[in-house]
C-alpha cells in the first residue's frame, strides 16, 4: 500500500485506518486531481478517522475534492521562534489578496497584489533574492495546500526577478476558507480580538485548546517527537502518570505506534516492523547514511555522545530531570574535534564552527525538541534524556543512567 495511492478496499480495516491517520497527521491537505485515491479511502473510513483524530485534538473535514485536517493549537508551553518568518509574512499577504483575484491569474499579478498589500501595512519591499525566495516558499505552500494550482510554469520562477514570469496559476477560492485556523477568539464585529502581528504570544495563548487533559497530552504525543514532563501542567502530569500507560498506549496502537514512558516524559515511537517504509513525523533524524545524513545531522548525532559522556546532569539551569548540559564554548570545541576527524564534512562548515553549531542547534532544537538553550554569562546547551536513543557509543562504553535510560536506534 502506498501513501499516495493504491489504498485497496480489501485491506485490513484497522491497518488502513492507522496508515491513513498517520498520513493525515503529516499531510493536513489532500486535494482532488492530485490525491484522488487517498481522498476516496478517507471518505470510506471517515467515521473511524474522525473518532481517532478527535482523540488527539484534530478535526477532519471531508469534501468531494478536499480533505482538511485541523490540528489543535500548540500547548501553552510551546516556545515561539524569535523574530518574524519572512515566508509566513508573504504567505499571509498572498492569502489576503487571492480572494479578489480571478480564477486564472498570472504569477506577476499575484506578486503585484501581495506587494501592494505589503506597502499598505508599511512593510519594506526590497525584491532581494532572500525576499523573493521567502515569497516563492509561501506560494509553494499554497500550491501544496491546493489553494493555488500551477497551470503553466512553477512559482519558483519568481526568484529569477522577472517582473512578470511566464507562470499561469489557478486560484481555488473556496479552499481559502480552510486556510484560517479554528478556535481564534473574535470580537463583536467578528474580527480576531488579538492581532497576531502585534501580540503573537497573546494570540497564541488565546487559541482554544481541548478541555480534556488526556486529549491535550495525546495531541502532544501525536505532534511532537517527545513530550517532556517539565512542559506539562498539573492535570496533564496526573493523566500521563495515572492513565497514560494504559489509555495512551492503546491510542498509540490505533496509530500503529507504541508508547514509551519514562520518568522524564513519553513518546510515541514507530515499531521496528513498520519502521522501514513509513514515517509518522515530518522529518528523519539523523538519516540512513552519510550521503543522506549530510554534515549537520551527522555532527548532531555525534555531538549527542559528547553530552552523554561529559555533560553536567541536572542543576539549576536544567530544563528538567536528567537533562545533560554543556557550555556553548565546549560544544563548538567538540565540533572542531569532530570536524578534524571527519574530512568528508562540508568544507565551509568545517571552517566556520560557530555556524556549524547553529546549524546543529537548528536540527536538535526546533524539530526534534532534543535540545534547550539557556542564556546567562554563557549559553548552555541542554540535551534531553530522550537523546540517549540515538547514542552511537561502542557497546563496551558505559552510558550514564542519569542521562536517560532508554532504548536506542528508533526514529520518531
Amino acid at each position: 500500500m502506498s501513501a499516495y495511492g493504491g489504498w485497496g478496499k480489501g485491506e485490513d480495516e484497522e491497518e488502513v485506518v492507522w496508515q491513513l491517520a498517520r498520513l493525515l497527521k503529516t499531510r493536513a491537505w489532500l486535494v482532488g486531481g492530485r490525491d484522488d485515491a487517498v481522498i476516496e479511502a478517507v471518505y470510506r473510513h471517515r467515521g473511524a478517522l474522525r473518532e481517532l483524530l478527535a482523540a488527539v485534538g484534530c478535526a477532519l473535514v471531508v469534501e468531494p475534492d478536499l480533505v482538511r485536517v485541523y490540528n489543535p493549537a500548540p500547548p501553552r508551553s510551546a516556545r515561539l521562534p524569535e523574530g518574524n518568518s519572512a515566508q509566513g509574512v508573504w504567505f499571509w499577504l498572498t492569502v489576503s489578496v487571492l480572494e479578489s483575484l480571478p480564477v486564472r491569474v498570472r504569477l506577476g499579478q499575484v506578486a503585484g497584489a501581495a506587494r501592494a498589500a505589503a506597502v499598505e501595512i508599511e512593510l519594506p519591499v526590497t525584491q532581494s533574492r532572500t525576499e523573493l525566495s521567502a515569497f516563492a516558499a509561501g506560494l509553494r505552500r499554497l500550491c501544496v495546500q491546493g489553494v493555488l494550482e500551477e497551470l503553466e510554469g512553477r512559482v519558483e520562477a519568481l526568484v529569477d526577478g522577472e517582473e512578470d514570469p511566464p507562470v499561469l496559476l489557478k486560484v481555488h477560492h473556496t479552499r481559502l476558507l480552510h486556510v484560517l485556523p479554528r478556535g481564534v477568539p473574535v470580537d463583536g464585529r467578528g474580527q480576531w480580538s488579538i492581532d497576531p502581528a502585534e501580540e503573537p504570544a497573546g494570540w497564541l495563548a488565546g487559541l482554544a485548546r481541548p478541555a480534556d487533559a488526556g486529549v491535550r497530552v495525546c495531541a502532544m504525543l501525536a505532534d511532537q517527537a517527545v513530550v517532556h514532563t517539565g512542559d506539562l501542567d498539573e492535570d496533564e502530569l496526573r493523566w500521563l502518570s495515572d492513565r497514560g500507560p494504559a489509555e495512551g498506549a492503546a491510542l498509540a496502537r490505533s496509530f500503529g505506534l507504541e508508547l514509551e514512558h519514562r520518568l522524564e516524559g513519553a513518546a510515541w515511537v514507530m515499531p521496528q516492523e513498520t519502521y522501514e517504509g513509513r514515517v509518522a513525523g515530518r522529518f528523519r533524524f539523523p538519516g540512513r547514511s552519510r550521503s543522506q545524513a549530510g554534515t549537520v545531522p551527522h555532527a548532531a548525532l555525534l555531538l549527542i555522545d559528547s553530552f552523554v559522556a561529559e555533560g553536567v546532569r541536572g542543576g539549576a539551569g536544567a530544563p528538567g530531570r536528567n537533562w545533560c548540559g554543556l557550555p556553548k564554548s565546549r560544544v563548538v570545541g567538540r565540533l572542531g574535534e569532530l570536524a578534524h576527524r571527519h574530512a568528508w564534512w562540508n568544507k565551509d562548515l568545517r571552517g566556520d564552527l560557530p555556524r556549524l553549531a547553529e546549524d546543529v542547534r537548528g536540527v536538535l532544537e526546533p524539530e526534534a525538541d532534543l535540545l534547550r538553550v539557556t542564556g546567562g554569562f554563557e549559553e548552555w546547551w541542554w540535551l534531553s534524556p530522550a537523546a540517549a536513543r540515538w547514542t552511537v557509543l561502542s557497546e563496551q562504553a558505559s552510558v550514564p543512567a542519569q542521562c536517560g535510560d532508554v532504548a536506542k536506534g528508533v526514529e520518531r
